[in-house]
């Protein structure tokens, strides 16, 4: 995970291989209740439990949001909604020493049966929704259920599928039956938002309609005002029944949180550095090298910081529809990947910040596989071959993962992607274009954002080298989702976040069945038994060597089938935020930088005060 997906930031998956007490305990870890590294009453080390409380944060929202309903499929959810709104049984450790922990929530303890195939949650006796109504056993079976309703995003259906039963014992104990043994699911659970019943749970109403202006949770914050398009105000609640749990201690801060809705990357860029949001975790390396200088920077009234972080890259690239025709053919797909040449892209657009991405699990010296496949893996994919030959590639056992054509010169590059087309029948047309039979090597990339045009145009230049034609065409957050959702696309910019322990989300991703599921996050259209097969490998894993071993043999597998072209990472949050903030002398360096804003950071009143009088006068801080 986690990883923000499209509609949903997920918290990264957890494992842990040693049965639990049946007494209960306050959480799970990576190796058992021992493995907890805090107890029922400790803080976390990113947090200042004497952080005052008070002030306003406001952020920004690219691309207007249509409802506050975050887990319905069809709509543009607002920002914040599952952070502030919605809380889940168990909350997440986000710790470089404690990676795959959870510590309950909602639930006061939990109990996990000794073959691993349910577990039993005690809710907390004081937790309540924001309408005062108690959280009770009800509210976790509804939420469960509610998985079932044909409106409910897709994503979390395949995220929480092995989840047989959910059962009410009384009002505040709840069983879970799993229906296969699956190592992470216990965790899983830990992760689903608990909606009230009696809201959502209303006769005659639709889920994926009906509540779209509707948002009542259990969480710190009710909305306080919005509207669609424009604004939504989040204010701290003061009755929160969490306030007081230990883990809990100099969090959510801000008495007030908004989102300012902008349409224009460019306005909201200006917006930042004019004063109307506070902050903002860069993503372009130009606006990074070049737009964030001059007094206020000099002066210290907004600070540019570095935060290093340790989180799994995940991958972000060009994706191929494969549904499309002329995607279909790998050798295709490599000969136009072959065409994107990151080193001048990095030297010339990036100003040097990027690192190529290898894989889909890079950043991360365990996850990541390296040179030739051995031992566990070079057996999984072995005996994958063996099954299903047409589906693993040869080159999954004679080349190491890495992105197409890499430390190879361009020239080089463009003659083989050349090669490659016309051993596949793609014959150069008098117009300098490809063709095969009826077919043209012509096709369409949708961007959200008008500011990905600069990176894409050497890409269609090079492309044009090899005989293909790509389009770009810019739209509206809202269609963009509404076209992703249907598959409505050549060629899209994806993102595919990954965590420290994947697990269920990767069946979203890559399988077969996700396939023509709409709302799935199988961009590519991958129907590969040989992939489904490894998916489900690594779900079941055991321990933490086989999961590994079957995370880097999916990792060559899909890397060798060349789906996505691959882009790069950074392994440095970029922020810039006004001088007007604390937060604590440990960065939660697996949560991203704008989830600790809001959750650990606090308004600092001095420094509010001394910015204020130092503008005023043009003096620096």
């Amino acid at each position: 995970m986690k990883k923000i997906f499209p509609l949903l930031l997920l918290l990264p998956l957890l494992w842990f291989t040693q049965t639990f007490a049946a007494s209960g305990t306050h959480g799970l870890s990576l190796y058992g209740p021992e493995g907890l590294k805090y107890g029922p009453e400790q803080a976390y080390p990113y947090a200042n439990p004497k952080a005052p409380k008070g002030g306003r944060l406001v952020l920004a929202q690219f691309g207007a949001f249509t409802k506050i309903n975050p887990l319905s499929l069809k709509g543009v959810p607002a920002v914040g909604l599952t952070q502030l709104i919605f809380e889940t049984p168990m909350d997440s450790s986000f710790s470089d020493k404690e990676p795959f922990s959870q510590y309950g929530h909602l639930v006061e303890s939990v109990e996990l049966a000794k073959d691993r195939m349910s577990m039993v949650y005690h809710i907390h006796p004081k937790a309540t929704f924001s309408d005062g109504h108690p959280v009770t056993a009800d509210d976790f079976v509804f939420s469960w259920k509610l998985i079932s309703d044909p409106q409910y995003h897709p994503m979390y259906k395949q995220y929480f599928k092995d989840i047989k039963n959910v059962e009410a014992l009384d009002d505040h104990t709840v069983q879970y039956t799993f229906a296969i043994l699956n190592q992470e699911l216990p965790l899983i659970t830990g992760q689903m938002s608990i909606l009230p019943k009696h809201i959502y749970g209303q006769a005659g109403k639709i889920f994926g309609s009906d509540f779209d202006e509707i948002a009542i949770g259990s969480g710190p914050y009710i909305i306080d005002k919005y509207e669609f398009g424009k604004f939504i105000t989040y204010k701290r609640n003061p009755n929160w029944w969490g306030k007081n749990l230990p883990r809990n201690k100099g969090r959510y801060n801000w008495d007030k949180v908004t989102w300012r809705v902008y349409l224009d990357q460019v306005a909201m860029r200006e917006a930042l550095k004019g004063g109307e949001y506070d902050a903002d975790q860069i993503a372009s390396s130009r606006d990074w090298a070049l737009d964030f200088k001059g007094p206020f920077i000099k002066n210290k009234y907004y600070l540019k910081k570095e935060f290093p972080h340790t989180r799994v890259s995940g991958m972000q690239g060009f994706a191929f529809n494969t549904r499309k025709p002329i995607f279909k053919s790998r050798k295709v797909r490599a000969a136009l990947a072959l065409a994107f040449d990151f080193e001048w892209s990095n030297t010339n657009l990036f100003y040097g910040q990027y690192t190529r991405q290898d894989c889909f699990f890079d950043n991360d010296p365990e996850m990541k596989a390296s040179g030739l496949p051995k031992g566990k893996v070079k057996q999984l994919l072995a005996g994958l071959k063996q099954k299903y030959p047409k589906h693993v590639p040869k080159t999954v056992f004679t080349k190491p993962i890495g992105a197409p054509g890499q430390g190879q010169s361009p020239a080089k590059n463009i003659a083989l992607a050349n090669k490659l087309l016309d051993s596949a029948g793609w014959k150069i047309g008098q117009d300098g274009i490809r063709t095969k039979g009826n077919a043209r090597m012509s096709f369409t990339i949708i961007l959200a954002s008008p500011q990905f045009e600069r990176i894409v145009e050497p890409y269609k230049i090079n492309l044009k080298k090899i005989g293909a034609e790509m389009k770009v065409k810019v739209v509206q957050v809202a269609q963009y989702e509404e076209r992703l959702r249907e598959f409505k696309f050549d060629m899209i910019v994806a993102s595919f976040p990954q965590s420290r322990s994947p697990g269920n989300e990767q069946r979203d991703m890559w399988k077969s069945e996700a396939v023509d599921q709409p709302g799935s996050r199988n961009y590519a259209g991958i129907k590969n038994p040989a992939v489904d097969e490894l998916v489900e490998t690594l779900i079941t894993a055991t321990t933490r060597e086989n999961l590994v071993s079957a995370v880097q043999a999916l990792d060559r597998l899909l890397t060798h089938q060349f789906f996505i072209v691959p882009h790069w990472y950074i392994s440095y949050d970029r922020v810039i935020h006004w001088n007007k903030f604390s937060g604590p002398k440990t960065y939660a360096s697996q949560s991203g930088f704008l989830r600790t804003l809001l959750e650990w950071w606090w308004w600092d009143e001095a420094k509010a005060t001394r910015l204020n009088q130092a503008m005023k006068k043009g003096k620096a801080l």
